[in-house]
């Protein structure tokens, strides 16, 4: 079945007001959007996650073909048990406050929201097989977690690599990097420090040398 014969229902989490949209308008990553009902940000799923919603959801995805009645011209089939249609905990996206670690040395005292490990995704600074913990979950390879495989398809697809970003300030491109972790790090996370004639940048987090990463 076509894209732009399929539709994807939503429910907004802040209001539970519903809406539907065609699966070919939807972005191929998640994406954040306002709700239609009260304009409040909601996350929104990947293309690919709204496909695999209505395959589970076979009698919505049966009905949401624009304009079509049911090749019978009578009722449909009754809907099944509410657990063959429900999507699996393990494929459900996380919630919008969730916090994500990166169990990789140079990363133990950093927390990131969803927009910070599609930053760090998007620079090659996280690999398909580090380890991430979601809240208070297991640490499991972020291959594993299906609303980050998207981000990793389009970081394969990308004809040239982003400049890194800064490890605490995803938002900001690194311009140093530290000499002692190798941690990325943007001007806020280094100081000027004289030593003698000499002015040296320093890392704010572990108190290393910072080199410039363009003559590193």
């Amino acid at each position: 079945m076509a894209d732009a014969d399929q539709r994807y229902k939503f429910t907004c989490p802040n209001c539970s007001g519903s809406f539907s949209i065609q699966i070919d308008r939807i972005p191929p990553v998640q994406a954040r959007f306002r709700c239609p009902h009260c304009k409040q940000p909601m996350d929104f799923p990947s293309r690919d996650e709204a496909r695999q919603h209505i395959r589970l959801q076979p009698e919505e995805g049966a009905s949401a073909v624009a304009g079509k009645a049911p090749a019978s011209g009578g009722p449909g089939p009754p809907p099944p048990a509410a657990a063959a249609v429900a999507i699996p905990e393990e494929s459900a996206s996380p919630a919008a406050g969730a916090r994500f670690r990166v169990d990789k040395p140079g990363f133990q005292s950093d927390v990131y929201d969803r927009r910070g490990i599609r930053n760090l995704i998007r620079t090659g600074e996280i690999r398909e097989t580090d380890r991430i913990r979601v809240d208070d979950s297991a640490a499991v390879p972020a291959a594993e977690l299906p609303y980050l495989k998207s981000l990793f398809s389009l970081g394969k697809a990308q004809k040239t690599q982003p400049p890194p970003c800064c490890r605490t300030h995803t938002d900001k491109v690194a311009f140093f990097r530290c000499h002692d972790s190798g941690r990325p790090l943007c001007e806020q996370c280094t100081s000027e420090k004289k030593f003698g004639g000499s002015t040296l940048r320093v890392c704010l987090h572990c108190g290393g040398t910072a080199e410039d990463i363009l003559s590193a």
